[in-house]
């Protein structure tokens, strides 16, 4: 009985919550996307840059974080050509919050700035790149 009791609390102490609404880490937005034919990673990462600046230039500590992936081989071995381009928008949940409060309480004139900062950087990611996957994280921490 003493057996079951500790196997039934060590369950209860490491369940990790799995709702969304629930997460206790960093939320961000996941992007997977695949080089266009005429498109190019220069062109995806000028993107990216654009992105960052995008947040930054409003006073957001929001991070776009570019990421190349490639492919294994059967062996193991990583091959040379790019597979997909990723990125990832990382803030803390109170960096989302004060991000969407920003964008909520913006007057007519900063509401058509940023809706034209945005469009230039997302029409570079598309003329780049083709969306494959869009996800939303939760981005646990041990520290």
């Amino acid at each position: 009985m003493r057996i079951l009791f500790l196997l039934a609390l060590s369950f209860y102490s490491f369940a990790a919550p799995t709702d969304f609404s629930e997460c206790k880490g960093k939320e961000a937005n996941y992007y997977v996307a695949k080089i266009t034919k005429g498109g190019s990673a220069a062109g995806w990462l000028q993107a990216s840059k654009m992105h960052q600046k995008f947040y930054k230039d409003r006073g957001s500590d929001i991070m776009v974080m570019p990421m190349m992936q490639y492919r294994r081989d059967a062996e193991g071995n990583v091959t040379e050509k790019l597979y997909r381009a990723t990125s990832m928008v990382i803030g803390s949940q109170e960096s989302w919050k004060k991000w969407r409060d920003l964008i909520a309480n913006q007057s007519e004139t900063e509401a058509e700035k940023t809706q034209k900062d945005y469009d230039a950087f997302t029409g570079l990611y598309s003329k780049n790149t083709e969306l494959t996957v869009q996800r939303k994280l939760c981005v646990l921490s041990w520290q």
